[in-house]
Formats: structure tokens, C-alpha cells, sequence
């Protein structure tokens, strides 16, 4: 577990240090962890200790709730509600997506 949390925040980091805007940086990677443990939990069939590794460490280290609030804080009342919005409507549809085509 902790493994997959050193390489999901050091990719974090790649993807952050890699792109101009902070705001954009930390939009892609909450939104890609949310798809890697939607995957791990709907779409693959593993064992505790993958699942762990990848939902719990990858997933966990690469997303950033710190980061979001840091960006939240910093922008205009109405672009912190709308970044917030967007973050958590599309983390659902992700999920959504995911699970509904689990059951297919």
C-alpha cells in the first residue's frame, strides 16, 4: 500500500511541476485517481491486497484534497463554486459510468 502511494504522488508531482496551471493540475489528477479506484472497484476482479495497493495508495497518494482547498481559497467565489461543482460532478459521472457498466 504505501508503495503505491509513493508512485501515485510522485506521478502527482510529475503532472504538477508538468502543467502551467495549478487549478487545471489538480483537476486531472483528482479526476484521473477517481477513475483509477472506480476501475479497481468496479471493473476488477482483485484480490484485498491489489485493491489496497491501488485504491488506497496509487489513488490516495495521487489525489490532492489539500491542493483543491489551496485552489478553492484562491480563486473568486463564483469560480471556487463552479471548479467545485465541475470536480464533483464529473468524480460521480466517472463513477457512474464505471458501475453501470460493471453490471452489463
Amino acid at each position: 500500500m504505501s508503495l503505491g502511494g509513493i508512485l501515485g504522488s510522485l506521478l502527482r508531482w510529475q503532472i504538477t511541476e508538468n502543467t502551467n496551471s495549478l487549478s487545471l493540475a489538480v483537476f486531472l489528477v483528482n479526476q484521473l485517481g477517481v477513475l483509477v479506484a472506480g476501475v479497481i472497484a468496479y471493473r476488477a476482479q482483485s484480490s484485498e491486497a491489489i485493491r489496497l495497493f491501488w485504491i488506497t495508495g496509487f489513488a490516495g497518494g495521487f489525489t490532492t484534497m489539500s491542493s483543491l482547498a489551496y485552489v478553492l481559497s484562491d480563486a473568486a467565489p463564483l469560480v471556487g463554486f463552479g471548479y467545485a461543482l465541475a470536480t464533483l460532478l464529473t468524480s460521480l459521472a466517472i463513477l457512474k459510468i464505471l458501475q453501470s457498466r460493471s453490471h452489463t
